[in-house]
Formats: structure tokens, sequence, C-alpha cells
């Protein structure tokens, strides 16, 4: 049997040796990284002018030598000066990555194979997205898809990107699932989906839209929308036509965009939703109606002026401005015939703004 003392001896020397070892494993790791950032120093100096000649279109005829662990840290900087090149000058270093095999190693990122010893990092990841857009990597399209298909992480946004930038057609399936997870942050993916051309093929969105959950409707309408393209106004009406159209959030989407692309013959569509139990319905309702032209009745603009929400007045206001046969006379009037009291109020905000307009965000 052990002495008493003895134990407190081993005890002492057992945290005295998980202490040592800590100590070495903090020193190891401290030294990795001097090295590491001594390496890309030492590749920044010898590849940034070469990368910056891009710019004149001076290629060289040789590469400084590159080993295997100066692939990412020259990945970051390809990708770091690629965002500050003019487009004429892209061509140029997309020649030098693929001479240096950045193509290769983004591939590689996105489609490890079977023995991988470690894998890749969302750094990585995201740096081997950018290389396949911009070198046009259609390869690498089945490694893109991976990611969009994990569901919801910080990378199918950019894998969306990605594909739409290769093939925007091709990748219209697989992108508006990413919309739907993206729920409120939507505006943001598709202003980075129309950064990259989704424009460009806006039809095979629009044919989609008949055939998606009402769920996904909200953030496709929302794409649609921006594009501001007539031609795929048909899709939008024919879904506000459809009988299983009842979420009221999908219908608010759908009146929006018939808002900005929309034409004088959707009054009757529209008129079906100016009564609907959900305000922000009725809000969108009247923000349509401003496109219809002299086809609406002042009657309907009036009731909807006396709205009990002030967002649907106010875009009732508007829409009486916007209609040539009502303009500001018809909501000058208003200010003393209406009968209610903030239809009276909201008539004399829109006037004023109209003599004095102010810099507004966006309503949506």
């Amino acid at each position: 049997m052990l002495a008493p003392w003895s134990i407190y001896v081993w005890v002492a020397l057992w945290l005295g040796g998980i202490t040592l070892w800590m100590i070495g494993q903090i020193f190891a790791i401290q030294v990795a990284r001097r090295l590491t950032d001594a390496r890309a120093a030492r590749l920044e100096v010898a590849w940034e002018p070469l990368l910056f000649g891009a710019a004149t279109g001076d290629v060289p005829s040789a590469l400084p030598p590159l080993g295997r662990r100066d692939r990412l840290p020259l990945l970051r900087l390809w990708c770091r000066i690629s965002e500050y090149l003019a487009d004429d000058a892209q061509n140029t270093l997309n020649e030098i990555a693929r001479r240096a095999g950045l193509d290769d190693y983004a591939r590689r990122i996105l489609q490890p194979g079977w023995l991988v010893i470690a894998a890749p990092t969302q750094v990585e990841i995201i740096l081997a997205l950018q290389v396949v857009r911009r070198l046009q990597l259609v390869s690498a399209w089945l490694g893109v898809v991976k990611f969009v298909r994990k569901g919801p992480s910080p990378l199918d946004r950019y894998a969306a990107q990605t594909l739409v930038a290769l093939d925007a057609r091709r990748a219209a399936r697989f992108v508006i699932p990413v919309l739907d997870r993206q729920g409120r942050w939507a505006r943001h993916l598709v202003e980075d989906l129309l950064d990259v051309g989704v424009a460009d093929a806006v039809d095979a969105y629009a044919e989609l839209l008949a055939h998606v959950p009402e769920s996904t409707v909200p953030g496709l309408a929302l794409l649609l929308e921006r594009c501001a393209q007539p031609r795929v106004a048909p899709a939008v009406r024919a879904r506000l036509h459809d009988p299983a159209t009842r979420d009221p959030e999908t219908i608010a989407a759908l009146l929006h965009t018939l808002s900005v692309i929309g034409e004088a013959t959707d009054y009757q569509l529209i008129l079906a939703f100016v009564a609907h139990p959900q305000w922000f319905v009725r809000m969108r309702a009247a923000q349509a109606l401003g496109r219809c032209g002299d086809q609406v009745e002042a009657g309907v603009l009036e009731t909807l002026l006396c709205d009990t929400n002030w967002y649907t007045r106010y875009h009732a206001a508007r829409a009486i401005l916007a209609v040539p046969a009502l303009g500001a006379q018809h909501l000058e009037g208003l200010k003393t015939t209406c009968n209610d009291r903030f239809g009276r109020d909201i008539a004399t905000h829109a006037l004023a703004e109209l003599e004095a307009p102010a810099v507004r965000g966006g309503t949506r």
C-alpha cells in the first residue's frame, strides 16, 4: 500500500507532466504559425508583382517555384488581387492561375476524393468557389452542387452564386431551395445572384414558379421582381390565379412583383385582393394598382385610402398620384372631401412628399 505522501508526489508529477505537455503544444503552434507566416510573406514578395502585372497584360514566361505548402497562400493572394483588377485584366490573371495549377487545386478542395487526411476548412472552400467562378470551371460543377445540397450552412449561399455564374439556367433548380432557406435574408442572396448574371436566364426561374411550394414563392418572386423583366409576368399571374395559392405571404410577394413588372390588364386580378383580411396583402394590392393606369376606379383607391393600416393608406395615396386620370389634383380634393380623418391625413402626407421629395429607403 502506498504511503499518503507518495500519492501526493505522483499527482504532482502527473499535473507537472500535463502542464509541460500543454506548454509544448502552445510553443509548437506558435512556431508553426511563425513558419507559415514567413512562408506566406516570401511567397507574396515573389508573386504579388507578377499578379499585379496582369493589369498591363504582362505574363512572364516562367513562374516562380511553387511548393505544395505554397498553394493555399497563393490561392488567398490570387483571390485578393482578383478583386482589385478590372475585367479586362482578369483573363491574364486567369491564365496565371491555370499555369500555377490553382484550377486543379480548387477542384481537389471541392472534390477531395476518398483518401482525405484533413477536410478542407470553410475558408479554403470559399476561396476555391471564387476560383471556380472566375475561371469558369464547369468541370467542378458536382463539387459545388454538393455544398448546395448539404442544407443550411454558411457555404450554400456562395455555392449557389457559383452555380449561377457557371450556368444560370442549369442552376435554377439548385438555387431555389437555397432562396427558401435564406428566409428574410433572401434579398442579399438575390443581389449576389444578379451580380453574376441570373437575369439572363430569368425565364428558367419563372417556369418553376408554378411548381414550387408556397413557402418558396416569396424568395423566387423577389428574384423575378429584381430582374424587372416583364416577360415573366404571365408566370406571376398564373400563380396568383391558382386556387391553391392561399398563403398571405405568398400572395403579398406575388402582388409586389406585379407592382414592378405588371400591366394595366392586371387590374381585375389585383382587385380580388383589395379586401383581403391581412393588411400587408391589401398594402401590396394598393401598390400594384398604381401600375394599372386609367383602368383603376377612383372608388377602389379611395376605399384603400381609409384603410385601418397606415402602410395600406400610404400606398393607396401613392397609387392615386400614379394614375394619370387622378393624380395630385384628385388627392388634393380628398383632403377636404374624405370622411375619414386618417385618409385626409395620409393625403396631406403624400402631397407634402410630392412637393418636397425626401430620400427614403425601400418599403419591402
